[in-house]
């Protein structure tokens, strides 16, 4: 009997946990975040840190420029062109969810 009880009780548990890993995709969007964006910006600096940070920072202001409130989402940033000189060119792609 004790472990009839056992096993019942995994498989209730078991179901409450298949069931909330079901709805969490549905219930992520409830908040109102429900667009995907994503936008390209490209950085060109004499520092690495520069133009990353101005590649990053283009990208959010195009996505901001549509979606008046977003995430901080994430970024992918890439090295386009470095220049014997130390010029260097990042191109900085940004996603998020935003209010429509």
């Amino acid at each position: 009997m004790l472990k009839e009880s056992w096993l019942r009780r995994l498989g209730i548990v078991s179901a409450v946990a298949a069931f909330g890993l079901t709805i969490t995709p549905a219930a992520a969007h409830a908040d109102g975040y429900d667009t995907a964006r994503s936008a390209v910006g490209f950085g060109v600096d004499k520092s690495v840190n520069g133009a990353i940070a101005q590649s990053m920072q283009r990208a959010r202001e195009a996505i901001l420029a549509v979606g008046h409130d977003c995430t901080p989402g994430a970024y992918n940033t890439r090295l386009v062109y470095a220049s014997p000189g130390g010029t260097w060119v990042y191109e900085s792609t940004h996603h998020a969810m935003c209010v429509d």
